[in-house]
């Protein structure tokens, strides 16, 4: 079954995730800021809108995939925002990881209008985005999922309903958590063991031979030097890079929560100083 499509923010998941469902034969509108990748994907038979409004005028789904929540805020209800729209029983899935309460906030808004909020957190990154093997911790109405499957198996493996509206961005931030130790214990251990006359590659053949074997370990090679990147020091008031980010809102829901979490206190410091351990060495 094909629904109509509007895929908001094309960057690198939003891009592949709209020529994925272009190529499965669902009817696709996308927008975003820049021109470039809604030319790319004009040029296989999507509608390139104006606005968010415009893009989901007539969207039975609605995939977000933008950067952060301001970014979620503008394209929902700003101007030109989708709540100008939304159709009637249309489905809003945010796969941006903002943490519960911003989601909760915007279903609410969605839900004034008509709508229903799919939260859908996603992990992956690029390479399952563009084979369709992304991992979704999904938030929200068993039924509304039920209704959403046709266009999240497109470009998702793996879909696991969590619960209410929230619980994916809970979820997620307790994926990402784990996620991020594991880039900087894998740094830390080939810095560890280079120093101690050990050759990086056979260090990670070592690795994965033990019960320090990982997914992390297994991509490193294509997407390790991506992570590393996210870990250094960027300029006062820059927008943070993703793991770094997504560590900062771990904190927020902890706090919140009333949890202690040491662990993500530490690796929080870590990843903001720009001095994780070995993340500048080329050869790890």
């Amino acid at each position: 079954m094909t629904l109509p499509v509007a895929v908001i923010g094309l960057g690198a998941l939003g891009l592949p995730v709209a020529s994925r469902l272009l190529a499965a034969g669902h009817p696709v509108a996308v927008y975003d800021v820049r021109a470039e990748p809604m030319r790319e994907l004009a040029a296989q038979g999507a509608r390139a809108a104006a606005t968010p409004a415009e893009a989901a005028r007539e969207a039975d789904v609605i995939v977000s995939l933008v950067s952060d929540t301001a970014q979620t805020d503008s394209i929902v209800s700003g101007k030109g925002g989708i709540l100008e729209t939304l159709k009637p029983g249309a489905i809003f899935a945010t796969g941006s990881t903002l943490g519960p309460a911003p989601v909760q906030r915007v279903a609410a808004q969605i839900a004034a209008k008509g709508g229903h909020t799919l939260d859908i957190p996603i992990s992956g990154g690029i390479i399952a985005a563009r084979d369709g093997a992304l991992s979704l911790m999904v938030g929200g109405d068993a039924a509304v999922l039920q209704r959403a499957r046709p266009v999240l198996e497109v470009f998702a493996r793996d879909i696991t309903h969590c619960g209410a509206v929230g619980s994916g961005q809970a979820a997620k931030l307790a994926h990402q958590l784990v996620f991020a130790v594991n880039v900087m214990a894998l740094l830390e251990g080939l810095a560890l063991g280079k120093a101690g006359g050990v050759d990086p590659e056979v260090m990670k053949t070592v690795l994965k031979q033990g019960l320090a074997n990982s997914t992390v370990l297994q991509v490193w090679h294509d997407l390790g030097p991506r992570w590393k990147g996210m870990l250094q020091a960027t300029a006062p008031d820059a927008p943070l890079p993703n793991m770094r980010k997504d560590l900062h809102l771990v904190l927020e829901l902890a706090e919140a929560l009333g949890l202690d979490a040491p662990v993500a206190l530490r690796a929080s410091q870590v990843a903001d100083s720009g001095k994780a351990t070995g993340h500048l060495d080329t050869l790890i």
